[in-house]
């Protein structure tokens, strides 16, 4: 059918749209049946983009001290992932920026968060040789449960390397998106020392330059790495405009968020409505976001 402008579902028109210039509607419906979805090689950006962010990475990890980042110092057992992490990418190179801004992150974001979307996080993932599992838990972090059904958080991974069972592929749950709660110890796989069965969820695998694309309530870990060589991935999430981001982007250039626009300045929390003082909220911005009362795609 055509897609009106129909005041009901005012903001989802204009992204429903855009899904289907894009050829992304069987995309949506994988992430609202299962929770998950990915897109295949080299769609959402051409193979030399993918270079490019792949070697902002391996850049990044030369020259930054793992030393430096508290979770490098956690011990193994307790840490949330292994290998490393970089965190606050979009301060770093502006090849992340782009990412974000591309049209498939913005639709995916707009999709599942509504339009008034916040940039939570921009961290890559890194693993070298041989590494272990990460445990099964969801991205609705210190959010307690029960989870509401729509999504507070979505992760969108740009995938630099092949990913596979053997290199360490995700492994997720398919339809936990509907459980609407965090996993417990007695869901947690036998690979990854909990008592569930490992045929629970499934390796997600994907070759350099998808995306993996999932739900924040998506119960989600890896499989162990059992390779020699490099894994990578770039997470960029996003989150509702009332959830506190985990990074702070203050410190972006100005001219980077001039350059990109309004909406990028929004991403980052320069127009957002919330942090006043005596002189009370901005009236427009707090207008921006007023439909989310009545309408999940505001």
């Amino acid at each position: 059918m055509e897609i009106g402008d129909w005041p009901a579902t005012e903001g989802l028109n204009e992204v429903m749209r855009q899904a289907r210039e894009l050829d992304l509607e069987r995309n949506l419906l994988e992430l609202e049946a299962f929770g998950l979805t990915v897109v295949e090689p080299y769609r959402a950006a051409p193979p030399a983009f993918f270079e490019r962010m792949r070697d902002a990475v391996f850049r990044i990890i030369a020259e930054e001290s793992a030393d430096a980042v508290d979770i490098n110092l956690q011990r193994p057992d307790t840490r949330p992932a292994g290998g490393r992490q970089l965190f606050h990418l979009a301060a770093k190179d502006r090849v992340f920026v782009e990412a974000l801004m591309r049209p498939y992150s913005s639709l995916f974001g707009r999709y599942m968060l509504g339009t008034t979307r916040r940039l939570y996080s921009t961290v890559a993932f890194y693993k070298k040789d041989e590494v272990g599992t990460t445990l099964l838990h969801n991205d609705s972090t210190g959010m307690p449960g029960p989870l509401p059904a729509y999504g507070n958080v979505c992760n969108i991974s740009w995938v630099l390397t092949d990913y596979t069972r053997e290199t360490g592929t995700f492994y997720m749950v398919p339809g936990s998106h509907r459980f609407c709660r965090h996993p417990a110890a007695v869901d947690q796989p036998r690979m990854m020392g909990g008592p569930a069965p490992d045929d629970f969820g499934i390796p997600v695998e994907a070759p350099a330059g998808s995306l993996i694309v999932f739900h924040g309530n998506m119960w989600h870990g890896t499989f162990p790495k059992t390779t020699a060589g490099e894994r990578a991935h770039v997470a960029l999430a996003f989150c509702r405009n009332y959830v506190n981001p985990a990074e702070d982007y203050s410190d972006l250039p100005e001219e980077l968020v001039e350059e990109f626009g309004s909406e990028l300045a929004w991403l980052v929390g320069r127009e957002a409505w919330q942090g006043y003082r005596s002189e009370g909220p901005e009236l427009p911005r707090m207008a921006r976001v007023r439909g989310a009362a009545t309408n999940q795609y505001y």
